[in-house]
């Protein structure tokens, strides 16, 4: 395994949105070389839109959210040029929504750990042998 952690958006928002617990592994995780799959940077975007739109922040609060994830350096990596059936065949493996299954092809991939907050991702990540941090 090596020293990089696949970064989860639901991890993200425990570090990031004040109004959420924050994991207690989130020094560490930070710290660490942080990587994501392509779908990543639409999901954090989307849910820090969907959050201004029911008031739960504001515009100047989502330029600051913006500007920390943007500090972040997450790696964003290319989803595999694969089929909609390996998808389907693997989300189905694993017992995850093709979305989350990208986070955990790519923490198998890279041979690293997944930080998430989503209990069924993080399941399968054990089940995977993948170190999670939640």
């Amino acid at each position: 395994m090596t020293g990089d952690i696949v970064l989860d958006t639901s991890y993200l928002l425990a570090v990031v949105m004040g109004d959420e617990a924050t994991p207690a592994q989130s020094d560490k995780v930070m710290a660490a070389r942080l990587l994501a799959p392509a779908i990543w940077p639409l999901e954090v975007a989307n849910t820090f839109l969907v959050s201004q739109r029911r008031g739960r922040i504001n515009a100047e609060q989502l330029q600051r959210l913006v500007e920390v994830v943007a500090a972040l350096d997450v790696q964003v990596a290319a989803t595999p040029s694969l089929s909609v059936e390996h998808w389907c065949q693997f989300a189905t493996a694993h017992g995850l929504t093709p979305y989350d299954a990208q986070y955990l092809d790519l923490a198998l991939q890279q041979r690293c750990g997944i930080a998430t907050c989503d209990v069924r991702l993080a399941q399968a990540a054990a089940r995977a042998g993948v170190p999670v941090f939640s």
